[in-house]
């Protein structure tokens, strides 16, 4: 296995999230501060669109359709039906706050969006929908279930909230006391995990409503991914990579995970390639590495950039793989 780095672009500060089309033929980069840039399948500069003041938060593609999705420090969404450099969006103000997150619905119906201690859901135009909350404190992450487009899970200090669509009150509610700042839902429904401040996760069996602790990490855990088969959980608090079975009746409780070594500094971004075991991890020392788990517990491929690599996104369908990097670089590698 070989990683070929062929296209690369530059944004204005370091890069928080890469977003492809459902195509796969457009790549949206959200930097920290200046313009939110939307490239090409060959890293070709194909719009430059307004950034949100102080600091960006995110841009996110439509899970179907071509439109964008862009917030920031301003408190407004925008929605772009078109990323040409002519483009015009619809902006939706949220009130003051800084919005650093956005997450469609899996069909692609609804738009979530938090500020402060609101969880803001709007329909596919910008139109308000709901509002869940308030929160204990501040919202850190939420994530839709991709089984059931109407539920939504937010964490913020106190654990995870899952709401659904037509609610008032959370359905459920998982609080362990202390803080939750990522959230991630399973493939397949069955499991919301968190990644907590304190070096630990937690995971939630939806279907035992049961919940299950498991700390012993370096740091705060930064980065978490399920396979499309929602059988293994990779999890990055520190430079280990762990990855846990999350199968059978109980789980990954009383199991022993793999532990992934490849980084001398902390993993900051894991993602899986879709429909494969491929697993792409990228760290504060500057390295994307590409594990194949099932196959071994060591790194299959690498490649070394000049500063910490913040995020990675896999294409659509493509063994091809965008990351971004501390420095606002923005790096297509192909995978041969």
């Amino acid at each position: 296995m070989e990683l070929k780095q062929f296209a690369a672009s530059t944004a204005n500060d370091h890069v928080l999230g890469l977003s492809w089309s459902a195509d796969g033929e457009r790549l949206a980069a959200a930097p920290s501060e200046g313009p939110i840039l939307v490239l090409n399948r060959q890293a070709a500069l194909v719009g430059e669109l307004s950034d949100h003041g102080l600091g960006n938060g995110a841009a996110v593609f439509h899970p179907d359709a071509g439109s964008l999705a862009t917030c920031g420090t301003d408190g407004c969404v925008r929605l772009y039906d078109d990323v040409s450099p002519f483009a015009r969006p619809v902006e939706i103000s949220l009130g003051k706050g800084w919005i650093e997150r956005l997450g469609w619905s899996p069909d692609g119906r609804h738009l979530a969006t938090a500020i402060g201690k609101r969880l803001v859901i709007l329909d596919a135009g910008g139109a308000p929908v709901c509002e869940f909350g308030p929160h204990k404190s501040s919202v850190c992450d939420f994530a839709w279930n991709p089984r059931e487009p109407r539920e939504i899970t937010s964490v913020c200090d106190g654990g995870a909230h899952l709401w659904r669509l037509g609610h008032d009150a959370p359905f459920a509610r998982f609080d362990w006391g202390g803080a939750s700042l990522l959230a991630k839902w399973s493939p397949d429904g069955r499991w919301v995990v968190t990644g907590d401040q304190t070096p630990s996760v937690h995971l939630y069996d939806l279907t035992r409503d049961y919940p299950l602790h498991i700390q012993g990490y370096e740091t705060k855990v930064k980065a978490l991914a399920f396979n499309s088969a929602s059988r293994k959980l990779a999890t990055g608090g520190g430079k280990l990579v762990t990855l846990w079975t999350c199968t059978g009746k109980t789980g990954p409780e009383g199991t022993i995970p793999r532990q992934l070594q490849g980084h001398t500094g902390d993993c900051l971004a894991l993602a899986y390639r879709p429909g494969s075991d491929w697993l792409a991890s990228g760290g504060v020392d500057g390295r994307l590495i590409l594990f194949e788990p099932d196959s071994s517990a060591q790194p299959r491929a690498s490649q070394r950039l000049g500063s910490a690599v913040t995020c990675v996104a896999w294409h659509p369908r493509d063994p091809l793989l965008a990351l971004g990097t501390e420095a606002g670089e923005i790096v297509l590698v192909e995978v041969a």
